[in-house]
């Protein structure tokens, strides 16, 4: 029996979700780097986002993980704030404390695209190269998807992260990055495994969110059409900041929003989710809550209820 059909017959598996840090350093940025969008967000890191994202909570988070050791651990973006190079240097220097190049796969946000000199440096895909795999070929015109492969298991990540005008926060994947991506997912080398897509922006509106149509994913609807056809077994996502748990429009597949790995904020403290897969199946989500008065995560149920 492979270790593939293992995972199917009554194997289990974990995987560790963090997403949205937004981890900030000024050291060495010049003025001129300023003269852009960043302005923008340098007013709101100032009235904002320095205050709740604290990066001592985020190191919290890594250690927490480490401890839990999953089978894999995913990151869906946002791990920077402004894309400067001190943030990716800070943020590597972190991720390379707790993870060994193939323990962790990532994809980047759209605060890591926040300006095109950060793009067109390739910023993220220097940082972060060793969580950046391309276990199955694909033909892709550029890095992504990014395509794990586990025991019993498959990741394939999509890129959504694009440089956009000041109060903007949209995404896109783009046809080129789908069609490789529908080839990913049905490579032989992913058959009988547990596959989970990651991408950093939500496939679905939130309605309860003002000025939503700022923040979508400009080509959500063919994502979606794509992930239905090709079945996966799981989908994840941050951007939003808070844990959501639907479904993949016309299928049973889940589809989680993870909330801000980071943030320090009263009734909406830093998380990460846990993922417990059985049969091939996702069995449970422990939602792993920041508690201030502790210093430290610990696991709730989904519905943020405490567990032992």
């Amino acid at each position: 029996m492979t270790a593939s059909q293992a995972a199917g017959q009554g194997g289990e598996l974990c995987f560790a979700h963090f997403s949205d840090t937004h981890v900030l350093s000024l050291e060495g940025a010049r003025a001129r780097e300023f003269l852009n969008k960043r302005a923008t967000g340098a007013v709101n890191l100032a009235l904002n986002r320095s205050r709740q994202y604290r990066v001592e909570v985020f190191e919290r988070l890594l250690a927490a993980i480490r401890a839990l050791a999953p089978d894999h651990s995913v990151c869906t973006g946002d791990l920077v704030n402004l894309a400067l190079a001190a943030e990716f240097d800070r943020v590597r220097a972190l991720l390379r404390e707790h993870f060994v190049a193939g323990a962790l796969t990532v994809v980047p946000g759209n605060h890591d695209a926040y300006e095109r000199d950060a793009t067109s440096a390739g910023r993220f895909e220097a940082a972060f190269g060793d969580y950046l795999p391309r276990d199955v070929d694909v033909a892709s015109g550029g890095r992504y998807p990014v395509v794990r492969l586990g025991t019993g298991w498959g990741v394939v990540g999509l890129s959504s992260a694009v440089p956009t005008p000041a109060f903007l926060a949209t995404g896109t994947i783009g046809e080129d990055q789908q069609q490789a991506a529908r080839q990913a997912l049905a490579a032989p080398e992913l058959v009988g495994r547990f596959r989970m897509v990651m991408l950093h922006h939500p496939l679905l509106p939130d309605p309860t969110r003002p000025f939503d149509h700022l923040r979508r994913l400009t080509d959500a609807e063919a994502v979606v059409d794509l992930l239905a056809a090709a079945g996966p077994d799981l989908v994840v996502h941050g951007h939003n900041h808070v844990f959501v748990r639907n479904r993949l429009p016309g299928t049973d597949v889940p589809l989680i929003q993870v909330a801000s790995g980071s943030r320090r904020k009263s009734g909406y403290m830093a998380e990460f989710n846990v993922y417990r897969i059985r049969d091939g199946r996702l069995r449970s989500i422990e939602r792993h809550i920041y508690d201030e008065a502790t210093d430290a995560f610990h696991p709730h149920d989904e519905w943020g209820r405490r567990l032992p």
